[in-house]
């Protein structure tokens, strides 16, 4: 079996990369961990697919084939244990802009969206973006993870939002949600006439073997493998939308906005869902073994606090503020790029992607380390 090197350093500067030539840089040495994708090369299947377009060389409109929905529908079923039909699926370039079309469409500024709070940035942004009313509860730290406030999430549900967007694997907390979770999210919401859209795109990056994936199969669910395979760019996602009503306000909401899929998006979609799991079985190990190196030393330095992820490669690091003053600001004045707590709603913390050879994340430790123990 291959082993992929992800310890090897590829140079991604000058190449329009958002997360590498960030024009806040300048000509300053910033080591970026803000965006959530991987330094790391991709599979050789995904090359291939890619090569085969190139060789062919036009680049026309493309349509999804029948191939790719049945890989899709035998991934959900296989690694999420959801039986779902082919006509509930719906093909869209990314689930963001899935997400804002679905609150277009079943949200109002006579009622609202809800999420937890901290959240990926995109769940609380979208009710600015569609002048609706933003509801948020907190999560809480319980039992050295982080969890929903269930009696605060009833309460912001007595409010009467008509959406809850759910993000599962948690962005940014790395929670992987039990069943017994989700069944009491699945009740409330039922109680009180919410509908749930959820965000799964980071369900195959489990960094606790322990934990298995639950998907909550609510109304409109959102699966993509880009994150898994590192092809961000590339776009390229699915909703599983079960009732055709629903299914047909959704694409409603997304006629003239959402582009056809390209071949490149379809082809390494493809890719990813039929090749072997030899790419994954090197990622999740090294992944795991970042996690553990950042997990240890992080929580060795003074006013600083990380619990362990269950899933996602993005580290959800508190610290405090009295001692350590505005940290983001302080650790990019030194050279290393994470992002502020604030981003996600969550106050005193950052974000750091540790998706990166090993000898990086040293780097961004020792600027960290240096960072905590200077006075300010």
């Amino acid at each position: 079996m291959k082993k992929y090197d992800f310890d090897q350093l590829i140079d991604r500067k000058n190449t329009f990369s958002f997360k590498w030539d960030n024009v806040t840089y300048g000509n300053r040495d910033v080591l970026p961990m803000p965006v959530a994708d991987m330094d790391f090369p991709v599979a050789d299947e995904i090359l291939e697919a890619l090569d085969k377009i190139t060789n062919h060389q036009i680049l026309g409109y493309s349509i999804v084939p029948d191939e790719l929905r049945h890989e899709a529908q035998a991934k959900i079923a296989r690694d999420y244990g959801w039986e779902t039909e082919l006509d509930w699926q719906v093909w869209i370039p990314g689930i963001v802009p899935g997400i804002t079309a679905a609150c277009a469409a079943f949200s109002s500024p006579n009622d609202g969206i809800l999420t937890a709070v901290p959240v990926y940035h995109p769940f609380h942004l979208v009710a600015g973006w569609l002048g609706h009313p933003l509801h948020t509860f907190p999560m809480i730290e319980e039992a050295g993870r982080w969890t929903f406030d269930f009696g605060a999430f009833e309460e912001a549900l007595k409010k009467g939002p008509k959406v809850f967007l759910f993000c599962n694997p948690h962005n940014p907390g790395g929670t992987v949600f039990t069943t017994e979770e989700i069944k009491r999210i699945k009740s409330l919401c039922h109680q009180y006439e919410c509908m749930i859209i959820s965000d799964e795109i980071h369900a195959d990056l489990i960094i606790d073997p322990k934990v298995k994936h639950q998907t909550i199969q609510s109304e409109i669910s959102f699966y993509a493998t880009s994150k898994a395979y590192n092809t961000a760019g590339l776009g390229g996602a699915v909703a599983i939308i079960p009732d055709a009503t629903i299914r047909s306000a959704f694409q409603k909401k997304s006629f003239g906005f959402f582009p056809m899929l390209s071949r490149h998006s379809i082809e390494v979609m493809l890719a990813t869902y039929r090749m072997p799991s030899t790419w994954m079985e090197t990622l999740l190990p090294y992944l795991r073994d970042n996690h553990a190196h950042l997990l240890t030393r992080m929580n060795q330095l003074p006013g600083i606090k990380m619990l362990a992820l269950e899933a996602t490669y993005l580290a959800w690091i508190e610290f405090d503020a009295l001692k350590h003053g505005d940290l983001q600001k302080r650790l990019f004045e030194a050279g290393l790029h994470v992002l502020r707590g604030d981003q996600f709603l969550g106050g005193n913390f950052i974000r750091l992607n540790f998706a990166c050879p090993r000898v990086s994340l040293d780097k961004a430790i020792d600027i960290i380390e240096k960072v905590v123990h200077e006075a300010r």
